[in-house]
């Protein structure tokens, strides 16, 4: 188990740090100039962030890769998708994920 004082203090700095890097973008904002062609790049970052997220939660789940055993977290993942299309709405997908995450997990015992 970590030391209480020893977690709250990388806990400072790395809060730190976060204010430093983003006071810092903040600051010198004003003063430089971003082309079109940047700006067009920067916006596929949140995009290529996702799939990073939810894969290793999908595949990587408990610490071990299952590819014919495990499959819940998968069908799960599909109907989100299908229910993302269909609504469009980000509150329902997330709702009804983990509606089905729940319902899937009981029904497999997982």
């Amino acid at each position: 188990m970590i030391d209480a004082r020893y977690f709250w203090i990388n806990i400072g700095f790395l809060a730190l740090g976060t204010i430093i890097i983003r006071g810092s973008i903040i600051a010198v904002s004003d003063r430089i100039q971003i082309s079109d062609r940047t700006k067009e790049l920067f916006s596929y970052i949140p995009a290529a962030i996702l799939p990073a997220f939810v894969a290793p939660a999908v595949f990587y789940h408990q610490g071990s890769v299952e590819w014919v055993m495990g499959k819940e977290r998968l069908i799960v993942l599909v109907g989100a998708f299908v229910i993302c299309f269909k609504t469009r709405s980000t509150v329902a997908t997330i709702a009804l994920g983990l509606l089905a995450l729940f319902v899937v997990t009981q029904l497999f015992g997982v």
